[in-house]
């Protein structure tokens, strides 16, 4: 995958994970195939996600905004 101006890869993905899983134990890592929230995008990847659970989007995006995160690198998602 390319993003922030270079292609990602495995290791990078895996560091990544790790420097925020010691920053913040909730954090987690997974394969988008396996949720069916991402099943209708044909590409499958990585993910990372916050461990947070919210009420609403706004509340969500309020989160990714209080913690510095561009619309890039926070999305709201329902994995339900």
């Amino acid at each position: 995958m390319k993003a922030e101006g270079k292609t990602w890869n495995y290791h990078d993905i895996l560091a990544q994970f790790i420097t925020m899983h010691n920053k913040k134990s909730n954090v987690l890592l997974i394969w988008s195939g396996d949720w069916p929230t991402y099943s209708s995008n044909s590409d499958k990847y990585y993910v990372i996600l916050a461990g947070e659970g919210f009420d609403s989007t706004d509340e969500a995006w309020n989160w990714c905004k209080a913690n510095n995160y561009g619309p890039n690198d926070c999305m709201s998602i329902d994995l339900q």
